[in-house]
């Protein structure tokens, strides 16, 4: 595998961007920038047209829940095929079958006839797809940089979800302004192209799945992976977590940017940007500490930075505009977005490469797609609760009270970190039984 592996021998001088050295990993990175870019500009813009039809914080929540929680049903049977598949045969699939809904939505929005229940039907029918590619996903991208590049590719690939973040919104305020809802769905559609062309245009050794369990044994191997393993439990409690009392801000952005910030929809594309640029830079900043030992310490650093960001996101802002000065809220606002972005993807960043870098090849599927249940479990029920406490209360209450308890759980996260000894002998379920 030394095409592969042929990252490895990449000097320690660069390491911001060591695994971009791999030629593969290259086209993979360009080929998901693209569709990532059409991706979050078709999310900002279903976010906008949802709110526009039901000026309901509680809808929003719904649609962020639909856009996740398909992922606990699927989750960990798209684990197990992930282990036992060719990566790259089923990332092809589920981007082409992510493509087809993209322009499924563009002839409901084009001839006028969406309703709010078809977007959630194909946000929900999309979930299921990325649930099935993501556990692919990762051992493919394993697969291309090996071990001695992983954490900064992980780190590199959260930078660049994040740098979409900020260029595809705001490219939706730009299309949705000037060329209409229509557009933004039809170049989401086209920038699958890109990633499929990527895909394509690599070529990896062919993995060999030898025979093993089945059933519900092969299934449960990454949880008794996850027991066996009190150091990594509670990184995957301190992530459900913060998915649920955290990550539903970005539900309530649209009727944030209304009800607190006072904006448009061309001010609701620079909140979503400042957030994209606070987690890009926090990503690239992650990257180019990939190789410190004391992970842990960005983990917690990243909790707090977002939950004081938040707090400061929804009190500074109403507070700004006393001064009367032109686009103080925005300003405000914008800075606080940045904070929440930044901490955030710190949190995640090096929360996941903790995690990766303790699996066994042969589990890395079936843990992974825990990490993804985790993820889709969480953020819909964090979207949920959000948007039914910003209804009843205000969203500024919402977000004070997300941002309180992320602190607390941050701590006392911590707190256990200390206390728990990593195991004398961590469970590596041996092939036979865990294949």
């Amino acid at each position: 595998m030394a095409n592969a592996f042929a990252s490895d021998r990449i000097p320690t001088r660069s390491r911001t961007f060591a695994a971009l050295a791999n030629p593969d990993y290259r086209r993979f990175y360009l080929g998901q920038g693209i569709s990532l870019i059409g991706t979050w500009l078709q999310g900002a813009a279903i976010n906008w047209i949802v709110f526009e039809k039901t000026r309901s914080e509680s809808m929003l929540g719904v649609v962020g829940a639909a856009a996740l929680f398909p992922g606990l049903v699927v989750g960990l049977i798209a684990g197990v095929i992930a282990d036992r598949v060719v990566p790259r045969r089923m990332i092809l699939i589920m981007e082409v079958a992510q493509m087809v809904l993209a322009f499924a939505v563009t002839f409901l929005i084009g001839f006028g006839i969406v309703q709010v229940w078809h977007l959630i039907v194909i946000l929900m029918l999309t979930r299921v797809c990325v649930t099935f590619e993501m556990p692919s996903r990762q051992v493919f991208l394993y697969d291309v940089v090996g071990r001695a590049d992983l954490s900064n590719a992980i780190a590199l690939n959260s930078g660049l979800f994040n740098a979409s973040r900020v260029i595809g919104p705001a490219l939706a305020g730009v299309v949705y302004a000037g060329l209409g809802a229509t557009a933004c769905f039809a170049l989401n559609g086209a920038s699958y192209l890109a990633a499929i062309v990527a895909v394509l245009m690599i070529r990896l050794p062919s993995r060999r799945s030898p025979p093993g369990a089945k059933g519900g044994a092969e299934i449960l191997g990454g949880f008794a992976y996850i027991g066996s393993d009190r150091k990594v439990m509670i990184l995957f409690v301190l992530m459900t977590f913060f998915g649920v009392v955290g990550m539903g801000y970005d539900s309530m952005i649209p009727a944030y940017a209304t009800r607190v910030v006072g904006t448009d929809v061309r001010g609701y594309s620079v909140l979503l940007a400042s957030s994209g640029v606070g987690a890009t830079i926090g990503a690239f900043w992650m990257a180019s500490f990939s190789t410190i030992e004391r992970k842990e310490r960005l983990v917690l650093a990243g909790l707090l930075i977002f939950a004081v960001s938040l707090a400061a996101s929804a009190m500074l802002p109403p507070l700004a505009g006393l001064a009367a000065l032109p686009n103080a809220r925005l300003v405000t606002a914008t800075l606080c977005l940045f904070g929440i972005g930044f901490g955030a993807v710190l949190f995640y960043a090096a929360t996941q490469t903790m995690i990766q870098n303790t699996l066994p090849d042969h589990l890395r599927g079936r843990v992974m797609a825990i990490w993804i249940i985790a993820y889709s479990g969480s953020v819909p029920l964090g979207s949920l609760w959000t948007g039914y406490v910003a209804s009843r209360y205000g969203v500024t209450f919402a977000m004070t009270v997300s941002s309180c308890i992320c602190a607390v759980v941050g701590l006392l996260g911590g707190a256990a970190w200390l206390l728990v000894k990593p195991p004398a002998n961590r469970l590596h379920l041996p092939h036979n039984e865990s294949r």
